[in-house]
């Protein structure tokens, strides 16, 4: 499959990670995914938007806690 984005690249399985925004939080989750091997644009099936979509609505609810990778500042 050639990707719809850059028109060159062909896209294959690959781990990838999702970024998911809640608010000014960024969760990074790693799924399986169809990814252009040229820009990196990723492709998720049903299952996995499924999947992406549980985990922020779990995030939300406060039933998840991952723990913090970094920190992000904002210069005024």
């Amino acid at each position: 499959m050639q990707c719809v984005i850059c028109k060159t690249g062909e896209v294959k399985s690959a781990k990838t990670q999702a970024e998911i925004k809640v608010g000014s939080d960024h969760l990074l989750v790693p799924v399986d995914a169809e990814v252009c091997v040229q820009c990196g644009e990723a492709y998720y099936s049903t299952d996995t938007m499924r999947y992406l979509e549980q985990v922020k609505d779990n995030f939300v609810r406060k039933l998840i806690a991952p723990p913090l990778v970094g920190h992000v500042y904002q210069v005024p």
